[in-house]
């Protein structure tokens, strides 16, 4: 999609724009750290402008990873680990007899025309549980997946937190981009190995995968920043105009956009191209069980996610930042007794070095966010809209499998329709509707979030309700439109928000903190969502949990940040901040 930006066509070309009076987004640093690293490229205040090529390599990024996100994570992975579970289940009243659709008898065909569930069919006596840890414990199948997200969260935060460190040094954001995304390509590759009673396994790939995301996500986001503040058009502005704010709020947003466009743009091709798939392997081989045919699209996902990374690395530039100074590690020299045993002591050093630089950085981010009223506000209330929509969409692929009994050919076109509304909400929502009405970025947040709210309430009508509230497979197809336009609006805008509020220079931590707060409230909404199950094994019962997280959201965001506010205390917090740290 066209931007419409005043950016310079070759980042690498030499300029003289005096920027004296500005705040260099990347300053200089010290030649000798070139040798801790040495792909680092040496930086001055008098750094490239943005380029077209640049914006296109980052959102390359997002073309080459949303379709794991959306695809893999949002379609398929849920159904594999649902299905695997219940192939491997046995039924919840007796906890010995094997579940209706298990490996040894046919796939169930979708419902006939008309067909409505009913209060039975959500009973505790025709659930299904698998029993894990040697019987121990018996899980809802449709739980399962649930409770694989929310652990993956939690070690994909640890993975964020550890690696946040050397994101904002040198030139390793764009190194630690591209290596893990390459790693978490070929962990969903592996699902094509994965056996049929092989759920530990499956659920393992899930969470490595989906940590490596989490990385490449925190590294892709805090170029956002990086890209604006480099554009010809911000840095002409001085630091007190009074324009300042809402025309990087409009080219964040334009941005912003053009990179969720693009991921959903992949997402809808992949999805497209995964369902012909399923279509192709089931009318060429006949199966009769759906683990082969989503184990493929799973890995072809990966495929994609590998391939994409030759021409993000080929346009992304990686703009130095200080590097840490590490003069204080011994380097061996060539020659040294025992020297490949101590060159990789010596390596070791270093990455625990910047591995305790993460966590000592992030420390301060919470003390320096704690200070920032304006961004503890925002990332509280996107702790509580990321949580809910990221848990709709699970909770909506659980429900249709399990209670509407819709096939995967079935979800794989739920989940286009999703992604066709997503690119129109990323498009339209910035490049029209917000300065067509002349809505500020904060409260056309709250209008998405007031437009995500009609999901689960729509859900919840099915309690009072028998012609409609999600009791037939057609109004999935339309509340999948309305979801993914809003999904489409609030990445795009909430990720506009953000990257305005925070301190300059120091882009990989905060959005480490962002990627925590989005990814790390994963953790609480499908556990909530799955203990909710467990207890009630009726998924519908979920949809209250999801609509009063929407609605307290509202509140934390509206009444609590305020952008210029934000924006002028993270200007004083940059100017404040060292240029310069030792390694720990």
């Amino acid at each position: 999609m066209p931007l419409d930006l005043p950016l310079e066509e070759d980042a690498d070309a030499d300029t003289s724009f005096d920027v004296t009076s500005q705040t260099p987004l990347v300053s200089s640093y010290n030649k000798s750290h070139n040798n801790n690293n040495p792909d680092a490229i040496e930086s001055s205040p008098s750094s490239p402008f943005t380029s077209k090529l640049e914006i296109l390599g980052w959102c390359l990024y997002a073309w080459a990873s949303e379709p794991f996100i959306v695809s893999a994570v949002g379609t398929y992975v849920p159904i594999i680990l649902e299905q695997i579970a219940r192939d491997n289940g046995v039924k919840n009243s007796d906890k010995i007899s094997p579940c209706k659709g298990s490996r040894n008898e046919p796939v169930p065909r979708p419902p006939p025309p008309g067909f409505q569930l009913t209060n039975s069919n959500t009973t505790e006596s025709v659930s299904c549980v698998l029993p894990v840890l040697n019987g121990k414990i018996y899980i809802d199948t449709s739980s399962y997946a649930l409770y694989t997200f929310s652990f993956s969260v939690l070690v994909q935060t640890i993975c964020v937190i550890s690696m946040s460190g050397a994101a904002d040094r040198g030139s390793h954001r764009k190194s630690l981009l591209i290596g893990f995304a390459i790693f978490g390509a070929l962990t969903t590759i592996c699902y094509w190995f994965v056996r049929p009673d092989g759920y530990y396994m499956a659920s393992f790939l899930a969470i490595v995968a989906n940590s490596a995301y989490g990385c490449v996500s925190v590294c892709g986001n805090s170029f956002l920043s990086v890209l604006v503040n480099n554009s010809a058009e911000i840095r002409q502005l001085t630091e007190d105009s009074s324009d300042r704010s809402s025309k990087w709020g409009v080219l964040s947003s334009k941005i912003s956009g053009a990179g969720a466009a693009s991921g959903y743009v992949a997402a809808l091709i992949v999805q497209v191209g995964t369902m012909f798939m399923l279509i192709l392997i089931k009318n060429k081989t006949n199966v009769s069980s759906i683990m082969g045919p989503i184990k493929t699209v799973i890995g072809f996902v990966g495929l994609w996610w590998l391939v994409f990374q030759v021409p993000v690395s080929t346009f992304l530039k990686p703009r130095a930042s200080p590097d840490l100074n590490l003069d204080n590690l011994h380097m061996p020299a060539v020659g040294e007794s025992k020297y490949w045993l101590r060159m990789a002591h010596y390596k070791w050093k270093v990455v625990r070095a910047y591995v305790l630089q993460g966590y000592k950085t992030l420390v301060l981010a919470f003390k320096q966010a704690s200070q920032l009223r304006d961004i503890s506000f925002f990332l509280l209330g996107w702790f509580i809209v990321s949580d809910s929509l990221t848990t709709i969409n699970s909770t909506a692929i659980l429900f249709a499998k399990s209670d509407l009994q819709m096939t995967t050919i079935q979800l794989s076109r739920i989940s286009i329709l999703a992604m066709i509304s997503a690119v129109c909400g990323s498009i339209i929502i910035p490049n029209y509707i917000q300065p067509r009405f002349n809505v500020d970025v904060k409260t056309m947040l709250i209008f998405i979030i007031l437009w995500s709210v009609m999901i689960p309430f729509y859900g919840i009508l099915g309690f009072y309700f028998k012609r409609f509230g999600l009791h037939h497979s057609e109004e999935m197809y339309l509340l999948a439109i309305w979801y993914g336009f809003s999904l489409g609006g609030v990445a795009t805008v909430s990720r506009s928000i953000y990257s305005m509020l925070i301190p300059t220079g120091q882009e990989s931590v905060f959005f480490a903190l962002f990627s925590i707060t989005d990814k790390g409230s994963s953790i609480l909404g499908p556990l909530l969502v799955g203990v909710v199950i467990d207890m009630t094994h009726n998924i519908r019962q979920c949809f209250w949990v999801l609509l009063a997280l929407l609605l307290v959201s509202i509140p934390v965001l509206w009444y609590g940040v305020d952008i210029n506010r934000g924006m002028r205390e993270a200007t004083a917090l940059s100017e404040d901040s060292p240029t310069e740290e030792r390694s720990p």
